[in-house]
């Protein structure tokens, strides 16, 4: 592990990421689940962003380093993470540790672990929308058809 380095420790669930900052810091978007159901209830709660110790950021879990073909310099990354530190804007879907780590190592918040998830679902919404619209549109049926359209 360097300094710069992506970190990521797998979670049941989930992955979580930060920035490996040296002499065994790392910094990254707080993920415990009781602060992100807190947080949606009061903003005191919100997951902020904290450099803490290598042993608070593993939780004894195996840590993989995120391997890049092009990203910015050990310098420019670790400044970028400090850059943030204390914030408490955390999303889900626009802006988690994954984004955090990526954007520290970028320049671009982007979440691996949200367009798989995306992706998975798009079945789903595709199916949701069809049946909606044939729901609203079964009006427009002949009498006979407009029973088996809008019946469940």
């Amino acid at each position: 592990m360097a300094r710069g380095d992506h970190l990521f420790v797998d979670c049941p669930g989930y992955s979580h990421h930060g920035i490996d900052c040296g002499n065994g810091r790392v910094i990254h978007f707080e993920s415990q689940l009781w602060r992100k159901a807190l947080g949606i209830l009061h903003r005191d709660f919100q997951p902020r962003v904290r450099e803490v110790g290598w042993s608070e950021f593993t939780q004894g879990r195996p840590v993989v380093i995120r391997q890049y073909d092009n990203s910015d310099d050990e310098s420019r990354v670790v400044e970028r993470a400090r850059s943030r530190i204390g914030q408490t804007n955390y999303d889900l879907w626009h802006n988690n540790c994954e984004h955090f780590a990526v954007w520290c190592k970028t320049g671009i918040a982007q979440s691996s672990q949200v367009h798989a998830a995306t992706r998975a679902t798009r079945p789903l919404g595709t199916c949701l929308a069809a049946l909606a619209l044939a729901s609203r549109t079964s009006r427009f049926l002949p009498p006979p058809l407009r029973h088996f359209a809008s019946s469940p």
